[in-house]
């Protein structure tokens, strides 16, 4: 492995960080989602690495769900968080054990006129705000209601999805909140809204079923000042210097000379670009760790380069690792330098990344 560009995956940390999230709402069964590959950090390998602790596993459609079943995962029950695409997947549906979401009338229409071998375990998906998949209010009933009459299903548990739980300041989560109530108040079945926000800043949905998602993989559905110490980095990404160069103040760097040196500087070229996945939206000034201290991008990220300012960084050497986030440099910082999310960054990380697994 010659471009020596790694992503280590700590998956001992994302299991703590699933117990994490289970502490904080004891009472309730937690969804592990592991939806985009586990948000890039392989979900064959969480979900292995998870398969004694989980309560269930939580992914997008179909075909990731059959990825962990033929991979061996066959404990815990397999969530389809946007249910069936096509009224054909129903079968597998049945013959898998599948849980699935509802959240259209078609699925509806194919759920009432199958024949299954086995009943369905339904989660009925309410619109209380987000504005994305899920009944309205003046159908949430009448939908569940003719599903409580179909002899197809086994079990309902109704569930919605908050539009702003990373939101604080916001009072739309507590409206969601009793939104949901309001809708489903005469109803006994189980329940499903928190997501990762949810469970750490509103106790009040801890419901029958959370949904931990980003937390599980150490980074905080909140701002970057706001992360919690219990939530421990998952993913390390590291490349290495493969460059030195000594510029005069001045002197410009990189693509449309956005960096221009204000001092004579060191900088250093790391191989890792966008082509990687790492954000070409990252702005001057993205940290990075390299021999025990924070260095500083200085320029635009190419394809498949950075370059950074070493500047007060002891001793550089071509060969030396320079970390992108990890335990030293976090993930929700360098988000934010780059416009975005951690999520968007884990799930972007490119198959030219080679992956390690400590256990």
């Amino acid at each position: 492995m010659a471009r020596n560009c790694v992503a280590s995956i700590n998956l001992n940390a994302i299991k703590k960080n699933y117990l994490y999230a289970k502490s904080l709402a004891p009472k309730s069964n937690a969804i592990a989602i592991i939806k985009g590959n586990a948000y890039g950090h392989g979900a064959i390998k969480v979900a292995s690495h998870l398969e004694t602790s989980a309560d269930c596993f939580g992914v997008a459609c179909i075909e990731e769900a059959l990825d962990l079943t033929n991979a061996g995962i066959l404990k815990a029950p397999i969530l389809l968080l946007e249910g069936v695409f096509e009224k054909s997947e129903l079968s597998l549906v049945d013959r898998n054990s599948f849980w699935m979401v509802v959240c259209n009338t078609a699925q509806i229409e194919w759920i009432l006129k199958s024949k299954p071998i086995n009943k369905y375990d339904i989660f009925v998906k309410i619109d209380t705000g987000m504005g994305r998949l899920g009944f309205q209010e003046v159908d949430s009933i009448k939908v569940i209601s003719a599903l409580e009459k179909s002899n197809n299903v086994r079990k309902i548990t109704l569930m919605t999805h908050f539009s702003s739980a990373d939101n604080q300041e916001s009072d739309s989560t507590k409206t969601q909140i009793n939104k949901f109530n309001q809708i489903i108040e005469t109803k006994q079945n189980d329940q499903s809204l928190s997501n990762s926000a949810a469970i750490m800043a509103f106790t009040e949905t801890h419901r029958e079923f959370t949904r931990p998602g980003i937390m599980l993989y150490g980074s905080s559905p909140f701002s970057f000042d706001e992360q919690p110490n219990e939530l421990i980095p998952a993913m390390t990404l590291e490349t290495s210097l493969i460059s030195l160069k000594k510029f005069k103040s001045g002197d410009t760097i990189g693509y449309g000379e956005r960096y221009v040196c204000k001092k004579d500087t060191l900088i250093g070229v790391a191989a890792i670009g966008y082509a990687d996945g790492y954000p070409r939206s990252a702005k001057d000034g993205t940290p990075v760790f390299i021999n025990g201290g924070i260095a500083r991008l200085a320029g635009r990220v190419s394809m498949d380069m950075i370059t950074i300012d070493l500047t007060g960084i002891n001793s550089p050497q071509i060969g030396d690792r320079v970390e992108l986030f990890g335990s030293n440099v976090s993930i929700d910082e360098v988000a934010q330098y780059c416009d975005t999310i951690s999520y968007e960054i884990f799930s972007q990380i490119t198959s030219r990344v080679y992956k390690t697994y400590v256990p």
